[in-house]
This record gives C-alpha cells, sequence and structure tokens, in this order.
C-alpha cells in the first residue's frame, strides 16, 4: 500500500529571491521545499506508471497489471465417485485476480452429474461453481468453472482447478486447464 506523501509548507519566512555570490537564485529554505516537490510528483509518476500494464503486444511481467498464468492439468486425474479432487494447480503472488479454468470428464460408464470449480481450498468446491446434472453414458463432458472469479490475497496463494462427478457404472478420468491474469 502507497504511503501519503509528506506535507511541505512553503517557507514564507524566507524571502524567495535573492541572488547569492554562488549563482543561486533561492534560499536553501527555498531550494529544499522545491526539491521537496520535484521528488514528490516523480514519486507519484514512477508509481502510476509502475504497475502500468503493456500496449505493445507483449506479456505483461510478473507483477504488472495484464501479468497472464496458464497451467494444464498433465496426466489424466482418475475420479473417485462423488468426491471431489484437484485437477491442477496454479500459485497466485499477492494481487487481485481473475482467475478460470476448464474440466474435460471423460467417462467409461453413464455420469449422473458433474461439477468444477476454482478454489483456494485443496479439493473443495467454491460457491462459484458450474454443475451440470442429468445422464450422459460414456461421453466427454466439457465443464467450465462459471466464468471469471476474482481471486484478491495479500501473501502467496494456490489456487485449486477441482472437480466431482457421480456415476453408476464404469470409470471417469478428468483433465483440465486453469488460468489468471492480475487486475492489479
Amino acid at each position: 500500500m502507497a504511503t501519503a506523501p509528506k506535507r511541505v509548507d512553503p517557507p514564507f519566512h524566507d524571502a524567495p529571491i535573492a541572488d547569492y555570490p554562488s549563482g543561486q537564485q533561492h534560499s536553501q529554505a527555498w531550494t529544499e521545499y522545491h526539491q521537496s516537490l520535484s521528488d514528490q510528483v516523480n514519486a507519484m509518476a514512477v508509481a502510476a506508471t509502475k504497475h502500468a500494464g503493456v500496449t505493445d503486444g507483449s506479456d505483461a511481467v510478473a507483477g504488472d497489471i495484464g501479468e497472464y498464468l496458464v497451467t494444464p492439468s498433465g496426466a489424466s486425474v482418475g475420479l473417485s465417485n462423488g468426491s471431489v479432487q484437484n485437477i491442477c494447480s496454479l500459485d497466485l503472488t499477492p494481487g487481485d485476480w481473475d482467475v478460470a479454468g476448464n474440466v474435460i470428464i471423460n467417462p467409461t460408464g453413464a455420469v449422473t452429474f458433474a461439477a468444477a470449480s476454482c478454489s483456494t481450498v485443496s479439493a473443495t468446491l467454491n460457491v462459484i461453481s458450474a454443475r451440470v446434472a442429468g445422464s450422459a453414458a460414456a461421453n466427454q463432458l466439457r465443464l467450465g468453472t462459471g466464468g471469471d472469479q476474482r481471486i484478491n490475497v495479500s501473501t502467496d496463494t494456490t489456487v485449486y482447478l477441482v472437480a466431482q462427478c457421480g456415476f453408476t457404472s464404469g470409470g471417469v478420468s478428468a483433465t483440465g486447464m486453469l488460468w489468471a491474469r492480475r487486475q492489479r
């Protein structure tokens, strides 16, 4: 969090203009006052552009607005009937993030329901999640996480892409992808 600039009052007790032998046009008090104002203006300009993002089509660097992280799950994860399981995870640094993901569920039998979400708690569905119900016999299901979810963290935090599936026969495996973009 930025600190408020220090208030500096002009040195009204000194004459503002003087012709000193050194060539200096202001008293030391006025010179220090002007330098302090200049330093504060420069600090505000640097702060305003520090995390400004990019406009040239390149990737935003770590810590800047627009930073983008993505992770695929890699190998398929076998799902247990009715259990919430982690598909993949992504480590977020402090900041304000929009996070979302997709899960691909591959059943070999009949599926009765499926759910997916992004969560900061391992193997736990979040309140914001996508759910489908009904019967699907050995058909691949593609399920998003319910849209972008805001995750605002002040310490390094792991976000999990989680899935849950109910099925009456066969087995189920899942893969997925999780992504995040820094908003501020």
